[in-house]
């Protein structure tokens, strides 16, 4: 039962999955962060959510990770996340997106990147869930406000489910929180926002 539970909640804090709620958070509080109309919210879902969710089905078809196991979809999901990322930050700024949109974007890329440079020059493997998770909460923080500095509770659960799944160790999960973290303080600095 417990490995069930651990499942859902690893599920439920995919990447993509976070910033689907994320997105629809912050487009609820305020649609102005998208700008006007529907394009950037659209945008934002495609690179953000769209994209990296491809990952799952493009496994199935792709040689090379057709038969890979778990950590070929590992990969690929790392993959098609940065794409993402890196697609959404193009395009914000060619089409001179908000301010909010270019911010988000900027957020993802950054994490993104300090993930990338962790797990290559690092002996640990920093939790993309632990930084899809805190990354986002900070965000939001900084968005709405510090009543939802209480959405850092969501931590515990994160943490528990990957040590539970033997997917990380605590340092692992410690350091893909500190990355989310950073990688927002990283994003508000550069648009001094």
């Amino acid at each position: 039962m417990d490995k069930t539970v651990a499942k859902f909640i690893s599920f439920l804090t995919l990447v993509p999955v976070v910033a689907l709620f994320v997105i629809n958070i912050l487009f609820q509080y305020d649609s102005s962060f998208f700008g006007e109309g529907y394009t950037w919210y659209a945008v934002s879902l495609l690179c953000l959510v769209i994209i990296p969710i491809l990952a799952y089905p493009l496994k199935r078809v792709l040689p090379g990770y057709k038969e890979g196991g778990r950590e070929e979809e590992r990969k690929l999901a790392f993959i098609t996340g940065v794409f993402g990322q890196v697609f959404g930050f193009i395009l914000s700024l060619l089409f001179n997106a908000p301010k909010g949109v270019r911010f988000l974007f900027t957020s993802y890329l950054v994490a993104g990147i300090l993930l990338t440079v962790s797990n290559l020059k690092t002996p640990y493997r920093a939790s993309g869930h632990a930084c899809g998770v805190a990354g986002p909460i900070a965000i939001l923080v900084h968005v709405i406000g510090k009543k939802l500095l209480m959405g850092f509770l969501l931590m515990p659960l994160v943490f528990w489910a990957r040590l539970k799944l033997k997917r990380h160790s605590i340092k692992e999960l410690m350091f893909g929180t500190a990355v989310g973290v950073c990688a927002t303080v990283i994003a508000i600095a550069a648009f001094r926002w």
